[in-house]
């Protein structure tokens, strides 16, 4: 067997978890850092690994279940990263970016209504997530709510004229005849 391809293991014990509050955070900055390496050098399966030991160590933290659903998103476990995302929302239910991720994957595996019902909730949340109101606006066209999708599309385009989705944004204003009257 050679070590030197084996994965990184870390320990952890109570002494981590009980110790001193120091103690715990350096592990945590420790593992998010080596978490964010795994992500950047594309090792998704590492990535999602370390995040997985760093919610050991830490708890349950809405951030980093985020973190661990954005890998497993990145990875196409869509299934997984849904868990994730709403396990973040269980933590703090006005994670606004968790709210948007979940109602991407949603719409991505057909859960049309829930996918709108999870953006407007986001929306509830932060009214101007120039974002979220395009996902939203694309997700009431696939409903065949058109009206409400292009009230959307034009909040979208109100918030953010120059987002690299404004274009498609007009266009689909415009090819469709959505235009808000």
């Amino acid at each position: 067997d050679d070590a030197s391809e084996s994965p990184a293991t870390i320990a952890i014990t109570a002494a981590h978890r009980t110790g001193g509050g120091d103690s715990l955070e350096t592990l945590v900055e420790q593992l998010q850092q080596e978490a964010i390496d795994w992500e950047d050098e594309g090792q998704l399966d590492r990535a999602a690994e370390t995040y997985r030991t760093l919610l050991m160590a830490a708890g349950p933290r809405a951030e980093i279940h985020f973190a661990l659903a954005d890998v497993l998103y990145r990875a196409n476990d869509l299934s997984a990263a849904r868990e994730r995302y709403y396990a973040a929302l269980e933590i703090d239910e006005e994670y606004v970016e968790a709210r948007a991720s979940l109602g991407c994957v949603l719409a991505e595996t057909g859960e049309l209504e829930l996918a709108a019902a999870t953006f407007a909730g986001a929306l509830e949340y932060h009214p101007d997530f120039a974002d979220v109101h395009y996902h939203l606006a694309n997700t009431l066209d696939r409903l065949g709510r058109r009206d409400e999708a292009a009230g959307h599309f034009e909040t979208f385009l109100e918030l953010a004229p120059e987002s690299p989705w404004a274009d498609a944004a007009r266009d689909r204003l415009d090819n469709a005849g959505l235009h808000v009257n």
